[in-house]
């Protein structure tokens, strides 16, 4: 099927087969998808995104690798990493994983990092579903979303099935060759569910369609339950009355703030305004992990700093008002989240210390962020 790609995000053209099908509750998440697969352009298909890839070598790095190592190892250029649209083809997702596993002499690496490749803030993509209303929702919202960050295999939630079931649907002739990478997608799933419930997931069974790569208990150490080899399908058997308890983390202001942030960007790329769509989302992404400059986002778009600056500016969104913009709209998800302290904010803004931010802070408000 052919992809939709803005700055390299990959989408489906058939909108229709799953777009209506969303519940309003999760829907809202991702309403600016519904932009993208309107106005973007096609590329080809069985691509994985940066931000699939970067989260893979964070925690990777949270196990002990090295960074730099391991992008060598993989021959990717860390400039065109930073850009969190940019696409990479599933040869290059599976090296990776067959890196890690020769580096920590481990195949059940690709379980390990699943558990610790969790969006951390409001600059991961993904972080906001977790305030969703129960576990089912934020399921069905990752999974909606699915699309956006890789389009190898498809990932379908079966909400009212008896048990509730998640799919992994790959082609037979496939299965063993993509077998580490719907590892490590089944562990994100498991390790997603456990976040929100804030106790042990009660799986009834996992059944994968390839064969056991390493030792089968160490499959069943990592899931809790039961878990079956050469299936007819990968799938995973959920509890109902886990899936729709109300969920602890349940927030719907903070959710819809973290949804509408995305309305603006989605009217600019209405207007054609890719680049500053680009810059917002990019800057979105990288902020809270190096200085977010205009010569180093250029860089990552494969493109120069002057040609950048003039782009920007002729859409109306100069560097530095389109920084500004994105420091001030995560801010106010932060602070409406109200947990974490000014200095952290202020580092996850990308000011080096906190007197920055209150200075920018009362630049946009009048007033200091300790009296808002």
């Amino acid at each position: 099927m052919q992809g939709i790609v803005i700055c390299g995000l990959c989408l489906t053209q058939a909108r229709d087969c799953w777009w209506q099908k969303i519940p309003v509750r999760s829907r809202t998440i991702y309403e600016w998808v519904e932009t993208l697969l309107q106005y973007g352009d096609p590329i080809p298909a069985d691509t994985v995104s940066a931000n699939v890839l970067v989260r893979i070598l964070r925690a990777a790095v949270a196990e002990g690798a090295s960074f730099p190592a391991l992008l060598a190892a993989i021959s990717v250029d860390e400039a065109r990493l930073r850009n969190p649209f940019s696409r990479y083809p599933s040869q290059l997702a599976l090296r990776t994983f067959a890196t890690l596993e020769r580096q920590f002499s481990d195949p059940a690496i690709t379980l390990r990092i699943g558990e610790k490749a969790s969006p951390q803030n409001f600059s991961d993509r993904g972080y906001a579903s977790r305030m969703s209303v129960n576990l089912g929702a934020a399921i069905d919202a990752n999974v909606r979303i699915q699309i956006v960050q890789q389009n190898i295999f498809q990932i379908i939630f079966e909400a009212t099935a008896k048990p509730p079931t998640l799919r992994w649907v790959v082609h037979p002739d496939k299965a063993h060759v993509h077998a580490p990478f719907i590892e490590f997608s089944a562990a994100t799933y498991a390790r997603l569910a456990r976040q929100i419930l804030g106790e042990p997931l009660l799986l009834r069974r996992v059944d994968f369609q390839h064969a056991a790569r390493f030792e089968p208990t160490r499959y069943e150490q990592a899931f809790g339950c039961p878990v079956h080899f050469s299936m007819p399908e990968t799938r995973m058997e959920l509890t109902a009355r886990q899936l729709f308890r109300p969920s602890p983390h349940a927030n719907p202001e903070l959710l819809n703030a973290a949804s509408g942030r995305y309305r603006q960007p989605a009217k600019w790329l209405a207007q054609g305004q890719q680049n500053s769509v680009c810059g917002y989302l990019y800057l979105s992404n990288e902020i809270n992990k190096s200085p977010p400059t205009l010569d180093r986002m250029a860089s990552s778009f494969g493109m120069t700093e002057r040609s950048l600056r003039r782009k920007l500016v002729e859409e109306g969104h100069p560097f530095r008002e389109l920084l500004d913009t994105v420091r001030q709209d995560l801010c106010a998800l932060y602070l409406l989240e109200d947990k974490r302290s000014l200095g952290q904010i202020a580092l996850l803004l990308g000011y080096s210390d906190l007197s920055a931010f209150t200075r920018a802070y009362k630049r946009w408000h009048g007033i200091a962020p300790s009296k808002a």
